[in-house]
């Protein structure tokens, strides 16, 4: 199945502003306008999510907003996150700063306040899974093409290592679609999200800003390996 771009443009709008709300959801709770408890129902409950965000949408930050004929879907993606990619912190003290963590020193480092929001730990189980969805988006997208992949090649391509940004754009995309219906793969999405949004040596692309075109693109790109007879 090829994805549709308008489509794609939306899911993909619905994770951008689901990503800032859930950011300034945490900086709330510091701020006293949200208890840690709430928010966790908030963002992990599609019906808690829906009622809350209804009832506070003229408060929420303008770019973290959907559109109110957007409120379905949006809440339902955004429930998705705390089991995806975050963990909301109860008490998260202290941790050691130092600017570029060029030196660690005394004289060069100080204390912060820890961050609400933790990224999620990934498990060999979300590794495979993650493979798995790539594994699918491939035969899915063969299948838009009239092919059929033998699991030999397909493990192959999946096993390929130019084409991984690729392919985790692609099985990202599709689970886009799934998340906005509220269902989600859990750190599996994490995973995939790495595999195009990290450097190959294991760190994030700063200022990285997932889109549509480059979806688009990478699509093209996995597409191009299937041979024609």
């Amino acid at each position: 199945m090829v994805l549709d771009p308008v489509a794609l443009a939306r899911v993909v709008e619905l994770q951008t502003k689901s990503h800032r709300l859930l950011r300034w959801m945490a900086e709330a709770i510091d701020r006293g306008f949200i208890s840690v408890d709430a928010a966790h129902d908030y963002a992990s409950l599609p019906a808690a999510a829906h009622a809350w965000l209804d009832s506070h949408f003229a408060d929420l930050p303008v770019n973290a907003r959907p559109a109110r004929e957007e409120l379905g879907d949006f809440a339902r993606f955004f429930s998705t996150y705390l089991e995806t990619s975050f963990e909301i912190v109860r008490s998260p003290g202290k941790q050691l700063h130092s600017p570029d963590a060029h030196c660690y020193c005394p004289m060069c480092s100080w204390l912060v306040n820890a961050p609400r929001l933790r990224t999620k730990k990934v498990s060999k189980v979300d590794r495979a899974r993650a493979r798995k969805l790539m594994l699918a988006a491939l035969h899915a997208l063969a299948g838009g093409e009239g092919r059929t992949l033998d699991d030999e090649v397909a493990n192959e391509l999946v096993g390929d290592r130019s084409l991984k940004a690729s392919l985790s754009y692609v099985a990202y995309a599709r689970d886009l679609f799934e998340r906005a219906q509220g269902r989600t793969e859990g750190a599996a999405t994490l995973v995939l999200w790495r595999g195009f949004a990290w450097k190959p040596e294991g760190s994030p692309r700063r200022d990285f800003e997932l889109t549509a075109t480059a979806i688009l693109a990478a699509e093209a790109c996995v597409r191009k390996c299937f041979v024609y007879e």
